[in-house]
């Protein structure tokens, strides 16, 4: 795959554009369990940045950051992530994703903003690794 790193609009455009980008998508994740948005909403937003850095920059530069091997664990950690805070509900007492049995001192709204959050976060991590996963196997990355 050509990539774009010589040509200079392209390289300015992507230094202004990712921080916007990483911000925006982490304002979809803590915020998607107020409205629209979410995990993996976040995770395609923070995917697509560095997309966008990787194919205006050095491919093979972010390949050798964000490995195979890495991104799979990030995909793995995300889902398990998922099921440790789903089977808490079970652990404490209550149904799966039930989380207002926990023993923390906290009213059960605050519980709940907190554990959907946390479900989030493990979404967009395991989003994020695996379409980013997949933008390489597309772009032919090595490994």
């Amino acid at each position: 795959m050509e990539l774009m790193n010589d040509d200079l609009i392209v390289r300015t455009i992507t230094r202004l554009m990712v921080p916007f980008l990483l911000l925006f998508g982490s304002y979809v994740l803590l915020h998607g369990h107020f409205g629209a948005g979410g995990g993996f909403q976040a995770g395609i937003i923070i995917t697509s940045a560095i997309i966008f850095a990787a194919i205006a920059g050095n491919l093979q530069e972010v390949h050798s950051i964000l490995t195979y091997r890495k991104l799979f664990v990030f995909g793995a950690l995300g889902s398990i992530g998922i099921v440790i805070l789903g089977i808490l509900g079970i652990v404490t007492g209550g149904n799966f994703f039930q989380y207002s049995p926990l023993p923390l001192p906290f009213d059960t709204a605050t519980i709940h903003a907190i554990a959907i959050t946390c479900v989030e976060i493990g979404i967009g991590i395991a989003v994020m690794g695996m379409m980013f996963l997949i933008f390489l196997a597309i772009a032919g990355g090595t490994e």
